[in-house]
């Protein structure tokens, strides 16, 4: 079957979700290279303002399919920045906890088809199998497939205190494991230049 043209408005979204992508991605990128280099004003004056940068960065880039916002390097950057590992990983698991209620809801309201999605049948088989272990190993994993979960938690009616009780700990040991990345990088960083 052949494939059917793209039309001028599609090809028009598609460049517009391009760009808003490659924006998205250079400002986490920015935010994460101030954060690194005016380390010391998060620190000394700033800390309550770099938690809570931390916060939406993660539920932004969660809540979101169209603009990736990655997490390791916000979280990384933040916990290097604010010297505190654990605090910086609980804070971005919680962030990313919340944007991910997002994708629950679509799923649990059943907009959209959630079908032709790739890896849609993979992971309902497991959802299905195996329930809510499932979304904490799909958590604590980095990959991009948690969304899909996410979804089909909803549309399964798994309930909203499984989904985030299955949830929230998987993503705590992601972020935690990012922020301490992000120390151990900088220290390398510092190490490699002195």
């Amino acid at each position: 079957m052949a494939a059917t043209p793209e039309t001028p408005t599609s090809a028009r979204r598609s460049r517009w979700r391009l760009a808003a992508q490659v924006t998205g991605l250079l400002g986490v990128f920015a935010i994460a290279i101030l954060a690194v280099v005016y380390a010391e004003v998060l620190r000394d004056r700033l800390a309550g303002a770099g938690y809570a940068a931390v916060f939406l960065l993660t539920a932004i880039g969660a809540a979101t399919l169209i603009l990736p916002a990655p997490a390791a390097v916000s979280v990384g950057a933040f916990a290097a920045a604010l010297d505190n590992i654990w605090a910086v990983g609980l804070v971005g698991a919680t962030g990313q906890m919340v944007g991910e209620l997002g994708g629950y809801y679509i799923g649990w309201t059943g907009k959209g088809a959630l079908g032709h999605i790739k890896g849609y049948d993979r992971i309902r088989a497991w959802m299905e199998r195996y329930g809510v272990l499932t979304l904490f190993v799909m958590a604590a994993i980095p990959n991009p497939f948690f969304d899909i979960a996410g979804m089909i938690a909803g549309a399964t009616r798994i309930g909203l205190v499984r989904f985030v009780l299955a949830s929230w700990p998987g993503l705590v040991i992601k972020n935690l494991a990012f922020a301490w990345a992000g120390v151990a990088g900088l220290q390398l960083l510092g190490w490699l230049t002195h």
